[in-house]
């Protein structure tokens, strides 16, 4: 049962003005002089006389009642009494709100998004701040943003609700969480309170510090949206372009795909999708030159989120694929020759003819003035691994091999058999490899015959033995591994296979080396970036959906877009637990955030109604005697 509270008790003194108001009530009334013809009227002037003397005991008056009710009635409007919630209030509530993308998610009856409920929610419990009760802001999406420190100025948190608006980008509880948990070592807070409409990842990799009470709006009509846009390179200058459409609803709903060259539609397919039912398309595309695309997406009716039915994607000019191998590697030079669109050139000594290529396979660790993503090493073992792993002369074979890596695809090392016996070294094992960062996609019978290292956007091929001394380019997996080789390259250089870039990050640039480049976001804001030693201009935050234009001076040199490309956002579903390492928390409950039920406003609605029935009765009665 909730027990009456009141904010302000110091109102309580006011009920000290009943004393003045009764006092009037002691005063001798001034009465005009009159001649009357009768005494029946002298009894009442008697009366009238004994209610003006002190201590007399009052004869009923309405109008006395009424005013003391009156002046009670605006007492307690000061006062500010409220119910408490049942649940309780905790001193410090931090508020997590979500901002992703299906927050904007329209109601198709009322035509407000879900972030609007949500505020509604929250300004309603600011407004209801009681007693030293504090309220932190935080949002959240792909990250966690905090608003405000924990504070009861209503003026500072009603200012912080209107920044808050949605993003282009998919939920994700982890980040705002660990700022919440920062806050609980300087403050006793007892639980958390997150505002969502539950479109977030089951699985949540965090430990909770305190009880997490998830709030869910529902609100929101059906929705199409595009979830994936790529293209794959079919010839020299065609490209096959995919587009998936899905939807939210389980009845089918119509829409019309449109995509755009450079601006100029280009084509057009309607089609009908469902929750269960999404469309993947597919769009011819012949150029050579690099090119913008836009699909767009028009659906045919009501359609709760605008942000998903727009993406862009960036095809590269197409060019054959530049090889360098070391004129050593002969049987290397024959396999990646018969690869189509690879140009492959000798390395001839030590200097190449160039110093930008996709793919080097050579017999040295470092080739001086030259550059590649893609780089296999035959024969050699990493500088930092020497004491990691020696070669015997023996023979070797290998034992085993990681069947999914991208380089072994499809390729029979079974009795393959080696000339030479790279070992691991003394108390070597694979951990101590995985600790440098190195991977053994092929075991030997003695020690590793296969390493991969990826650093950054680079990755390396290490044979730890010379593959002319073994049975391997005799083998019908060895031009297999060397078209793997290739294919790995060309999707490195964008060449095969492109991808729309997804909300977040802008995708790696490559641009001129250390270079500053001013980046124009879909909304207009001047970014400005640095491209590394290597020419990659990488970083560049992309919070909306749209075209990002990159310019070096007054000098435009690329032009990027990105897509929300989300199935879980454009799906609009909520999850109806979150998993937690030790825990799970339940996101079913739809009721709206509690809080204290003031009671003020009613009071002083009352003290205007019995305002306003004095006058009329008393106005009434002088109107009757008149």
């Amino acid at each position: 049962m909730s027990v009456l509270n009141f904010v302000n008790l110091y109102g309580a003194w006011f009920f000290l003005s009943l004393i003045p108001l009764v006092i009037l009530y002691f005063l001798k009334l001034r009465r005009p002089k009159l001649e009357v013809s009768s005494l029946v009227l002298w009894q009442s002037v008697v009366n009238d006389q004994r209610v003006n003397s002190p201590f007399q005991k009052f004869r009923r008056n309405l109008l006395l009642l009424l005013q003391i009710l009156l002046l009670c009635l605006l007492v307690l409007a000061l006062m500010q009494p409220f119910l408490p919630t049942t649940a309780g209030v905790a001193r410090y509530t931090p508020l997590l709100i979500d901002c992703s993308a299906s927050m904007s998610a329209r109601d198709e009856a009322t035509g407000r998004t879900r972030l609007e409920l949500v505020l509604q929610q929250v300004r309603e419990q600011i407004e209801n701040l009681s007693g030293d009760q504090q309220l932190a802001i935080f949002t959240f999406s792909a990250t966690g943003r905090r608003l405000t420190e924990f504070t009861n100025d209503r003026r500072v948190l009603l200012k912080a609700l209107e920044k808050i608006e949605a993003t282009d980008l998919p939920a994700q509880l982890d980040d705002v969480l660990r700022m919440a948990a920062a806050y609980s070592t300087s403050f006793p807070i007892e639980s958390v309170t997150v505002l969502t409409d539950g479109n977030l990842p089951e699985r949540v990799d965090f430990e909770l510090p305190f009880r997490l009470d998830v709030r869910r709006v529902d609100a929101g009509g059906p929705n199409l949206g595009i979830t994936e846009m790529s293209a794959r390179r079919s010839g020299a200058d065609e490209w096959e372009v995919f587009v998936r459409v899905a939807g939210s609803s389980e009845d089918l709903r119509g829409a019309e795909l449109q995509i755009f060259e450079n601006g100029q539609q280009t084509h057009s397919e309607t089609m009908e999708v469902s929750q269960e039912d999404a469309e993947r398309l597919v769009f011819p595309v012949t150029t050579g030159a690099a090119t913008l695309l836009e699909a767009r997406l028009v659906p045919a009716g009501f359609d709760a989120m605008a942000t998903d039915n727009s993406v862009w994607l960036s095809l590269p000019a197409t060019r054959p694929l530049k090889a360098l191998v070391s004129d050593t590697l002969a049987t290397w030079k024959r396999a990646i020759g018969i690869v189509p669109n690879v140009t492959v050139e000798d390395l001839v000594g030590e200097v190449p003819a160039g110093s930008e290529y996709d793919l080097i396979v050579t017999r040295e660790a470092m080739v001086p003035g030259v550059s590649a993503p893609i780089r296999i090493v035959v024969g050699g073992i990493p500088e930092d691994l020497k004491t990691q792993i020696v070669r015997r002369d023996d023979v070797s074979s290998v034992i085993d091999w990681n069947r999914t890596a991208p380089l072994l695809r499809h390729v029979q090392l079974a009795d393959v058999q080696v000339g030479e016996q790279p070992a691991w070294g003394e108390a070597v094992t694979v951990r101590d490899l995985e600790a440098r960062g190195y991977e053994v996609l092929i075991d030997g019978n003695a020690g590793p015959l296969l390493l991969q290292k990826r650093e950054g956007l680079q990755t390396t091929w290490w044979f730890t033995f010379d593959t002319d001394r073994s049975t391997l380019p005799f083998r019908v997996g060895f031009p297999i591994l060397a078209a793997n080789a290739v294919d790995a390259s060309l999707k490195q250089a964008a060449l095969s296979e492109v991808s729309a870039a997804p909300t977040g990050v802008l995708p790696a640039l490559g641009l001129e080396a250390d270079r500053d480049y001013v980046v124009t976001t879909p909304g207009g804001e001047k970014l400005e970036g640095r491209s590394g030693a290597t020419g990659l201009l990488t970083g560049i935050p992309a919070a909306r959906v749209g075209r990002y234009t990159v310019a070096e001076g007054q000098d435009t040199v690329a032009v990027v877009g990105t897509g929300l490309l989300s199935v879980t956002e454009t799906s609009l579903l909520a999850v109806e637990e979150l998993r937690f390492s030790e825990a799970t928390v339940a996101t079913g409950t739809t009721e709206t955030l509690e809080t204290d039920r003031p009671l003020w406003w009613t009071l002083a609605l009352a003290a205007f109604g019995l305002l306003m029935f004095e006058w009329w009765y008393f106005q009434r009665a002088r109107g009757a005697v008149e």
